[in-house]
C-alpha cells in the first residue's frame, strides 16, 4: 500500500477487509508451500501444481503493485478489489488442495470470477482512454475471453504432452469456457455502468476511480 494509505484513518470496514484479506493471502501461500512440497502425492500429482503455486503467489501480489506503480490519479487502496482477486486464487489453492475438484465443480465458479476480474480491471485501464465506455466494456470482455482461449489452450498442450490427472473432457472445456463468458460479461457490465460517461472525466479520475470503491 502507498505512503498516502498509512496516513489516512481506517474504517472499522477498512480494518476487516485488511484482516480478512491477510488471512486469505497467507492461506493461499500456505497451500502454495504445500503444493509445493507434497507435489507427488495422489491428491496433486498430474495437476501442474508447483507451476500453480508459484502463479498463486504472484498473482496475490497483482493489484499492490498495479497500484503502487502504474500512472494515473490516486485513490485510497482498493481493498475490496484485493479480496476479489484473492478469494478465486484461494478457492483454486484449496481446491487443489483437498481435492474438492474431484468431488465437487467449483472450477465453473473460479473461471467465472477470473474472468469477471479479468475484464473489470482490463477495462478499467482501457477507459481513461476510449471515446466511449462501451468501448472499454468491450475490450475487457474480450480480453477475458482471449485469457480465457490461452489457458485452455495452455492446458490441452499439457495433456497431450503426457501431464496426467487433469481430466480434461470436451464437456469439462465447454464448462469453462462458458464460466468465462458470463464472467466476462459481468465484468463489462461493471464497466459500462461504472465509468464516468465524459471521456474528460475518465481522463481526470483515471483508473483507479473505476476500480476503487
Amino acid at each position: 500500500m502507498s505512503q498516502t494509505l498509512d496516513r489516512l484513518p481506517t474504517s472499522r470496514r477498512d480494518r476487516t477487509l485488511d484482516a480478512l484479506t491477510l488471512a486469505a493471502k497467507a492461506a493461499t501461500i500456505g497451500f502454495g508451500v504445500d503444493a509445493w512440497v507434497n507435489h507427488t502425492s495422489p491428491r496433486l500429482r498430474g495437476k501442474a501444481i508447483r507451476t500453480r503455486a508459484i502463479g498463486y503467489s504472484a498473482a496475490l501480489m497483482i493489484v499492490p503493485l498495479a497500484w503502487r506503480f502504474l500512472p494515473g490519479p490516486r485513490d485510497p487502496y482498493p481493498r475490496s478489489l484485493d479480496l476479489a482477486v484473492t478469494m478465486p486464487l484461494l478457492a483454486d489453492a484449496a481446491g487443489n488442495a483437498f481435492a474438492i475438484y474431484d468431488r465437487i465443480r467449483i472450477d465453473d465458479a473460479v473461471h467465472a470470477a477470473n474472468a469477471a476480474l479479468l475484464a473489470g480491471v482490463t477495462g478499467s485501464l482501457i477507459a481513461p482512454h476510449v471515446d466511449r465506455p462501451w468501448q472499454a466494456a468491450l475490450a475487457g470482455g474480450a480480453f477475458a475471453i482471449a485469457g480465457e482461449t490461452l489457458w485452455e489452450t495452455m492446458e490441452y498442450v499439457a495433456w497431450r504432452l503426457g501431464q496426467d490427472g487433469m481430466d480434461l473432457t470436451y464437456e469439462d472445456t465447454m464448462d469453462d469456457i462458458i464460466g468465462t463468458w458470463i464472467g466476462a460479461v459481468a465484468g463489462a457490465a461493471y464497466i459500462l455502468t461504472r465509468a464516468p460517461r465524459r471521456k474528460s472525466t475518465r481522463v481526470r479520475l483515471g483508473w483507479r476511480a473505476i476500480l476503487g470503491a
